[in-house]
């Protein structure tokens, strides 16, 4: 069976991700904090950051995902930022997108061979509009969602 047969499945059978001209999985990466401080050496080299600033955040980075479930709340912060990011790039290209949470992330990773460190967070079904899709469902004022203070 194709790819979009196979995740359809694993997403207990949600006809939007065969239906979709693209079905992205949107992983998350656990954050790397060890190569931190290589990553920084161009804004350093550039002068932009002193050395031991990027020292310092690198010894940071490390004491803070030490938890491992700090570092997947990372990886699914990163993961979702990206994803709203790809639904945004679709919507300013006339596409529509739907993010579903609603899937078997060990059979993904199983199925599509991802690696120990890669987290399934969410699809990203995209493709045109179809006629007859529902409008957007309701949803709560954003006075009972949003609080600026």
């Amino acid at each position: 069976a194709g790819a979009k047969a196979r995740l359809r499945r694993l997403a207990h059978g949600q006809a939007k991700v065969s239906d979709a001209a693209a079905t992205f999985i949107v992983c998350g990466l656990p954050p790397d904090a060890g190569d931190l401080a290589a990553r920084l050496h161009p804004f350093v080299q550039s002068g932009h950051m002193p050395a031991g600033m990027a020292s310092d955040w690198q010894k940071a980075a490390l004491a803070q995902y030490a938890d491992g479930q700090a570092a997947r709340d990372e990886a699914v912060r990163s993961a979702s930022l990206g994803a709203a990011t790809l639904m945004h790039a679709a919507e300013a290209m006339g596409y529509v997108s739907c993010p579903m949470v609603g899937f078997d992330a060990d059979g993904v990773i199983r199925e599509f061979g991802l690696a120990p460190h890669e987290i399934p967070v969410m699809l990203v079904a995209v493709g045109r509009s179809a006629p007859g899709n529902w409008p957007q469902k309701p949803r709560r004022p954003l006075g009972e969602v949003l609080q600026i203070s």
